[in-house]
């Protein structure tokens, strides 16, 4: 049975995943292991936010075993240096796991959006793929609608402020992600959230396109909050200070969040339903796609 994924303005949908629950296709003497992946954590603040989304992950899937896989070499590196227990790459996960016998694998990444880091990520995953019977990976936070509709309410929710404008500060880099953070911008204010904004650390919408935007719906008081999975205390802060003073500079009052994406529940509740509907559905191949059209 095809599962569509159809255009919301109407247009004709494509067929992109057969429904086949990744548990249901294990026979005897098969193992299945559940992975999540993260950049990775520089300091126990952000060892903290990749506890509560493997917490979850374990809840979610008790039966099975559990494992973590880091994206950042360097990341590793310095938790090892300080006397933390060593986490592997995917890859070395993906081999080890292979050589355990492992024939079922269904992993979820903490990635925010369809960064360069999500695509290694993917990249790693297709060349393991042939070595076991089945691998499925969860999509990112902001992946499709629904999940910037529930992004949009949760972190209001969560983080907003009725007395300032609220600036979503993000991590991207110039890149494809940009579109991303623009349409998170666009789902703020299409769900009533008028006195919310998106800027970036090194993309686009740009600190400077945001403070013009500021100015033009003539903002006094801003309150700067850090769209980022895992906030690491020293990172998180310094950037933070940074925008405070640009934003104090061009003449606004300004105060800041300390809290990240990690500390949300409903947040937390996207991962999860992601990597429920990679259990459940199995993304076809770009030749697969090509041969039932």
């Amino acid at each position: 049975m095809l599962f569509f994924m159809a255009c919301s303005i109407g247009a004709l949908a494509q067929e992109t995943e057969m429904e086949q629950d990744l548990f249901e296709t294990m026979r005897e003497g098969d193992k299945a292991a559940i992975v999540a992946v993260h950049q990775g954590a520089e300091d126990a603040q952000s060892r903290l936010s990749i506890d509560r989304f493997n917490t979850r992950l374990r809840k979610a899937y008790p039966n099975y075993t559990f494992y973590e896989a880091w994206t950042s070499r360097r990341l590793i590196q310095k938790m090892s240096v300080n006397g933390v227990s060593y986490v592997p790459t995917p890859d070395e996960l993906f081999n080890q796991l292979h050589k355990e016998g492992y024939t079922h694998v269904l992993i979820q990444s903490s990635n925010i959006v369809n960064s360069a880091d999500m695509q290694f990520l993917r990249h790693t995953v297709e060349a393991t793929q042939p070595r076991f019977k089945h691998m499925r990976l969860g999509e990112p936070l902001l992946t499709d609608e629904q999940d910037y509709a529930e992004a949009a309410q949760a972190t209001a929710e969560a983080f907003g402020s009725e007395k300032e404008a609220n600036v979503l500060m993000c991590s991207s880099d110039v890149g494809p992600e940009n579109a991303q953070f623009a349409m998170l911008d666009y789902a703020l204010k299409d769900h009533d959230s008028r006195d919310w904004y998106v800027g970036t650390t090194g993309g686009y919408p740009s600190l400077e396109s945001l403070i013009r935007q500021l100015k033009h719906q003539k903002v006094k008081k801003v309150h700067i909050i850090p769209f980022i999975f895992t906030a690491n205390a020293q990172a998180t802060n310094e950037m933070v200070h940074e925008w405070a003073q640009h934003l104090q500079k061009a003449g606004y009052k300004v105060t800041s969040e300390v809290r990240c994406l990690a500390d949300v529940d409903a947040i937390m509740g996207i991962f999860e339903r992601h990597i429920r509907h990679a259990e459940k559905f199995r993304r076809l191949t770009a030749k697969e796609q090509k041969l039932i059209r």
